[in-house]
């Protein structure tokens, strides 16, 4: 029989308490369990650790020595327990969290500032990349994904589904005068985050699709400069429709061609695992699911 960490718990419980009633209380368990525990204890060292009768309790040489020498270790042990727990619980410590550059620049980072607001005493560490980073090896506790997902281990929620659409300025507009096909976008300036410009178009009213394969007239690799690069006049962009929200009810930018959108994406929120997240994890998962419902 194996020495069981707990049963020396209760051990020293006892001794600590004077009786097997009193102990009983303090570890809320009954009194037969912890005299067949002790029983246990003692067969798996294979000595007498205490006398016991209904009055009193007195060690034994053997078990003056294990009280010895454990003691300082379960105290030690249960200690750390608690500190390992209060950190598992409290809301504080670092979290840990990668995203887009695009989508933190149009709501997630809006989303921390105002995460933090509520919650000062937590800190966010943020890694805004395009790059597919390796999230265990970073320790990321957080990640923001759009499309495909390759991080299997991982648990993946979807946050909402991302479309593009297509937009202009109004002074881009009214220089190219109509544009009520798709084909006709072929003849105007298209703005792209590559040079291997491939739009995929899809009609919302029919069973239409439409592929777009053109030599853009400016590349830039971030959506925001993309957009902003619209709105002065450059051309036309093919964005998430979160991200022009604003832009369109403002009227810095125009949707053209409304009946063609892009196919749908969606967007996740990831982590480890869902039964042993960090209080202060799990409060800032719920915040950014809370802040979507609101906000996009």
């Amino acid at each position: 029989m194996k020495l069981s960490f707990d049963d020396l718990i209760i051990f020293i419980s006892v001794i600590r308490e004077g009786s097997i009633i009193k102990a009983a209380k303090k570890l809320s368990m009954p009194s037969p369990t912890i005299s067949r525990r002790l029983t246990q204890l003692e067969q798996a060292i294979g000595g007498l650790l205490m006398y016991r009768s209904s009055r009193k309790i007195t060690l034994t040489t053997l078990g003056q020595m294990y009280i010895d020498k454990f003691t300082n270790l379960v105290d030690e042990f249960i200690e750390t327990a608690e500190n390992l727990d209060d950190y598992h619980q409290k809301l504080s410590g670092t979290i840990k969290v990668t995203a887009p550059m695009s989508l933190t620049h149009q709501w997630f980072g809006n989303c921390i500032f105002a995460f933090k607001k509520e919650y000062p005493d937590i800190k966010i560490d943020l890694m805004a990349t395009n790059k597919i980073i390796d999230l265990a090896d970073m320790n990321i506790d957080i990640a923001i994904r759009v499309g495909d997902l390759s991080d299997s281990d991982w648990i993946a929620k979807r946050l909402l589904v991302s479309k593009n659409i297509l937009c202009t300025s109004k002074e881009y507009l009214e220089k190219i005068g109509n544009c009520s096909n798709p084909v006709d976008l072929l003849d105007h300036h298209l703005i792209n985050n590559n040079n291997n410009l491939n739009w995929s178009l899809k009609n919302i009213n029919k069973p239409e699709y439409y592929q777009v394969r053109a030599t853009p007239c400016l590349v830039i690799d971030d959506a925001e400069l993309i957009i902003d690069a619209a709105k002065a006049g450059i051309g036309i962009c093919f964005v998430p429709s979160q991200f022009v929200m604003n832009c369109l009810s403002s009227g810095e930018l125009v949707q053209i061609l409304p009946d063609w959108i892009g196919n749908a994406r969606s967007i996740y929120i990831i982590f480890k695992d869902r039964n042993y997240l960090p209080n202060r994890v799990r409060v800032f998962k719920e915040y950014i699911e809370n802040y979507i419902n609101k906000n996009l």
